[in-house]
């Protein structure tokens, strides 16, 4: 066997590596923060809503720190499964539609997290206020306004990464990868030299 088939054959052998080894280990599912959404409901109606609200002072030391690197990563922070926090839910998306379907919005993934008064040691609240209703005086604006910068939504969720997450992109450069040497080592098999 000359040098071109074995590098050829060694081609080929690496291609077939490349493409098993991401179907054998799939992307794992990771647990998402999101506080890009707002809200400016009383209390009484997110409750009636089903929505779960906790001030931040009662979240545990896992669930502050989700909070603050949610905040710290404008508004989007993951981390893999088993490392959130007891106090969030984590649905799929299959859960979260049934969740929205019965009304259920604290097994929908949604809780409010109401900021301290003094929250100086936070950062900014991802939070913004569209008014909702028209026909609303300048204070009741302004009580809407400091309840949506008060009442922080959170959306948590179970689902795989975004595309451009380096666990994609590693599966993504394997199998172009696989697909350069299955195609030189093809070339080399085939041809004469």
């Amino acid at each position: 066997m000359n040098r071109r088939n074995t590098v050829g054959t060694a081609l080929v052998v690496l291609a077939i590596v490349l493409f098993v080894v991401p179907a054998a280990f799939p992307v794992q599912a990771m647990l998402t923060h999101d506080t890009g959404g707002s809200t400016d409901a009383p209390p009484a109606e997110l409750r009636q809503q089903g929505v779960r609200i906790v001030t931040y002072e009662n979240l545990s030391d896992r669930g502050q720190e989700l909070y603050v690197e949610t905040l710290e990563h404008d508004g989007e922070y993951r981390v893999a499964v088993g490392e959130g926090a007891p106090a969030f839910v984590y649905p799929t998306d299959a859960e979260r539609q049934d969740a929205f379907e019965s009304g259920n919005m604290s097994a929908a993934g949604e809780v409010v997290i109401v900021r301290p008064e003094d929250d100086g040691n936070l950062p900014r609240a991802d939070e913004y206020y569209y008014p909702r209703e028209e026909g609303l005086n300048e204070t009741e604006r302004q009580q809407r306004r400091e309840r949506a910068m008060r009442y922080e939504l959170m959306r948590t969720s179970t689902g795989q990464p975004p595309l451009g997450s380096t666990p994609q992109l590693l599966r993504l450069g394997a199998v172009m990868l696989a697909v350069v040497s299955l195609g030189v080592g093809g070339y080399l098999l085939s041809s004469k030299g």
